[in-house]
């Protein structure tokens, strides 16, 4: 069986380290860091978030250009990559100067939480910006053909699938074997037993499983995701349970049990249970805090007109978003804590 520490301890490795060198065989440091890390390089701001077809990206989109109309003279970068595991780490030695990521996976980078990536590396000159700007689950997707409707029946069953997940450095990557662990297995007893497991990107994901070229994608879901409401629109799929049991082994990570609503999905007609967590905008200590309260304001002030061009933030909240609920404990960055005494919010 695959272990905490080895799956967790390899796959840091490559995530980030992997990413970079690949970046900088095609692009020059100032094109990957998009400027200093104060974020203050003739006015521009790398903002780190995935792949194209991921939520994620679709929500740099918006909140950068919401950051440009709110700050003159800035530019914002919108880089697609590298996703919830890797995107702490770009902020964190400055690659960028903001970036999307999950509430708790910040936190586990903040702290160097054991058994996950991050473990004895602490990032603690991570800081929140923005905490809750919508509501996310965790769960596995597969064809509804497949010969299978639980993950108990893939390990029980030592079934060799063909598995894919997002990118390396996404929470999809990382979580993945999370999820297979707390079911007592992981991607390399799948392989053991005649499957196979495939980082790639959110396209080659979706497409794989509309065309059962794949037989499962444990994948971060929210209400409008582009790529698996597509999938659900041109395909037949159906979306897991995540157990009882797994769901207490996943608590272990500050991940918690959430029901995904019946009708999210074409064909998901009941409610699911999966664990639950949130998207934050974050920044390290070295942003200046003007530039961190600029922000901070640009994003909270425009809750609205985001979540009118992304579905999967219509549950965002200011008044939540400097809770320790939505930022799991990691501190607010100066600037941010500015803004939220100055607007009653904190």
């Amino acid at each position: 069986m695959t272990t905490r520490s080895t799956w967790a301890r390899s796959i840091s490795v490559v995530s980030v380290s992997g990413l970079l060198v690949a970046l900088t065989g095609c692009m020059s440091t100032s094109e990957i860091s998009g400027g200093s890390a104060s974020g203050s390089n003739s006015g521009g701001i790398a903002f780190a978030t995935l792949d194209q077809g991921s939520a994620w990206y679709n929500y740099g989109a918006t909140i950068g250009s919401q950051i440009e109309e709110a700050i003159d003279g800035t530019k914002v970068e919108v880089l697609p990559y590298s996703g919830g595991i890797g995107n702490p780490e770009l902020v964190s030695t400055g690659e960028a100067q903001i970036a999307t990521s999950f509430s708790a996976v910040t936190a586990w980078a903040h702290d160097g939480l054991e058994g996950t990536p991050f473990e004895d590396e602490p990032l603690d000159n991570l800081r929140m910006l923005v905490g809750g700007i919508d509501q996310y689950y965790f769960g596995p997707i597969a064809p509804a053909s497949a010969p299978f409707d639980s993950l108990d029946d893939i390990v029980d069953g030592e079934l060799g699938i063909d598995i894919v997940s997002q990118p390396r450095g996404s929470l999809g990557d990382i979580g993945t074997n999370m999820v297979l662990e707390a079911y007592g297995a992981g991607t390399e007893d799948i392989e053991s037993w005649g499957g196979a497991f495939e980082p790639t990107s959110t396209d080659v994901a979706t497409t794989a499983i509309g065309d059962r070229k794949a037989d499962l994608w444990i994948q971060a879901i929210t209400a409008g995701h582009p790529g698996i409401t597509e999938l659900a629109q041109t395909s037949d799929i159906k979306i897991l349970p995540i157990s009882d049991d797994a769901v207490a082994a996943l608590s272990d990570y500050g991940l918690t049990a959430a029901t995904l609503p019946g009708g999210t999905f074409r064909g998901q007609d009941d409610d699911v249970q999966l664990v639950g967590f949130n998207t934050s905008i974050i920044a390290s200590t070295d942003l200046d805090d003007d530039t961190a309260y600029e922000i901070t304001k640009a994003i909270v002030e425009s809750a609205d007109a985001l979540a009118s061009a992304n579905a999967g933030m219509a549950g965002f909240d200011p008044a939540l978003s400097a809770s320790e609920e939505m930022t799991s404990g990691v501190p607010l960055h100066p600037g941010a804590e500015r803004y939220y005494k100055e607007a009653g919010l904190l």
